[in-house]
């Protein structure tokens, strides 16, 4: 393997009903997360703090075979962080206004939302018919939907200094990255106890450095509280992710029925994810919104930069150029992306085609065989390689005596990618669920 190529580094999160003898030890940020190296098994990994990456802010580390010898003590170490008093119970302040932000990215990384931002929220609670919104990290949401007398609140965030603003009736101390209440949690239960006709929706502004797998581990233990406590069978909630479109596969990866919405969101404290100032990036901020709602039941403003796509049936950006061949409206960037006949996809205007990679991709610093362990292969469907080097192809070509093709589409030499091949039905069986595609290999 290249020494460039890093291994991947793993990791499990302690599931919401473990048994005692299953359960994670405890840092003072709550249960651990267990890491552990690809080339490994979970037996190899060592347990550490889920909050904080630095381990000068916290140096809880344990091995595997250590806790083992010691679960049944439950080493937990936790310490609650002191519980504030509330100070103020009107619904008019808004501490965000004038608390300084804390700005450690690797743990808090505390910004924002702008008045255009607040007011998008506002508006899809409204088109949506939503009654109570979780603010899962998002406080100036919070404190803007409180001011909206008919929606209701509820505060999840990691800095303690909101409980001198808010009751324990909407704000708990709360580690989104392992779903850790340090105050009782009865009153958010309570909160999220409906009536038939009610709506709720998780909005999360995690810090852009959290692992998506923790957060989505999350979002999920949220729903099955919810579901829980109102007596629901399996029953996904909306939610309202926000983080930059570049991470757009590693979420797809863990929650792939979310799809990426047009809206360009900006924070107020933020030179580069805004859409002002001197070191604002040149298309705008990439903060974007992840979504499992469907997204023509979104609004966008047409005096915000954006516009109906009757192809599409939804809003996007006004720079966004819908593709007849893509059939979608491609753009995440703030570009016009343009059509690329060899990748049969649409890509950023600035990239270049890699016959050896059979991809565009940005032409400094491009390394095939780094560019090729990233990519899905559009034949298998698995992560690590390319159509080329598939390992699952090259064992069908063997069977079926298939001609060895090294242009074109390797199914059949068409001018189009294997993913789009009308033949490929005859050598792999796809199934959708969620919005995830899952491949087999049909049985000659």
């Amino acid at each position: 393997m290249n020494e460039n190529i890093k291994e991947k580094l793993l990791l499990e999160v302690e599931d919401d009903d473990a048994d005692a003898a299953d359960q994670h030890p405890s840092c003072p940020h709550g249960p651990t997360v267990l890491f552990y190296r690809q080339s490994e098994t979970p037996n190899d990994g060592f347990y550490a703090c889920s909050a904080h990456r630095n381990p000068k802010l916290c140096d809880f580390r344990m091995n595997r075979i250590q806790w083992k010898g010691n679960k049944f003590k439950r080493l937990s170490g936790a310490v609650a962080f002191p519980k504030a008093k509330c100070l103020a119970n009107d619904p008019d302040p808004d501490p965000t206004n004038h608390l300084e932000a804390l700005s450690q990215d690797d743990v808090h990384a505390q910004y924002f939302f702008d008045e255009k931002a607040l007011h998008f929220f506002a508006d899809q609670c409204e088109a949506l018919r939503i009654d109570k919104v979780i603010c899962m990290g998002a406080p100036r949401l919070h404190f803007h939907l409180r001011r909206i007398q008919k929606m209701k609140s509820f505060l999840l965030d990691f800095d303690e200094r909101f409980g001198n603003y808010l009751s324990p009736q909407e704000f708990c101390l709360y580690n989104m990255c392992n779903n850790h209440f340090f105050y009782d949690r009865q009153p958010f239960e309570l909160f999220l106890k409906c009536q038939s006709n009610e709506r709720v929706l998780i909005v999360t502004d995690p810090p852009f450095g959290c692992r998506t797998e923790l957060i989505a581990h999350t979002l999920r233990s949220l729903m099955r509280l919810h579901n829980r406590i109102n007596g629901l069978p399996l029953t996904p909630l909306p939610v309202f992710w926000v983080y930059p479109y570049y991470m757009a596969n590693y979420i797809k990866q863990d929650m792939p029925e979310l799809q990426v919405c047009d809206y360009k969101l900006n924070y107020t404290n933020h030179s580069r994810y805004t859409n002002v100032g001197a070191s604002r990036r040149s298309y705008g901020s990439p903060v974007r919104v992840f979504t499992n709602v469907p997204l023509d039941l979104l609004q966008l403003q047409s005096t915000e930069g954006y516009k109906y796509c009757e192809k599409c049936q939804r809003y996007t950006a006004e720079e966004n150029v819908h593709c007849d061949r893509c059939n979608n409206c491609c753009s995440q960037n703030g570009q016009t992306y343009r059509h690329c006949s060899n990748c049969d996809m649409c890509v950023k205007p600035n990239y270049v085609h890699c016959s050896n990679c059979r991809r565009c991709s940005q032409r400094e610093g491009h390394v095939c065989q780094l560019y090729q362990s990233k990519q899905h292969c559009w034949l298998c469907g698995q992560r690590g390689h390319i159509e080329t080097n598939c390992g699952v192809w090259l064992q069908l070509k063997r069977t079926n005596r298939k001609k060895n093709r090294t242009l074109g589409c390797l199914i059949c030499g068409q001018n189009h990618s294997e993913r789009k091949c009308k033949l490929r039905s005859r050598y792999f069986k796809e199934s959708q669920f969620m919005g995830q595609t899952s491949i087999a290999v049909r049985k000659h």
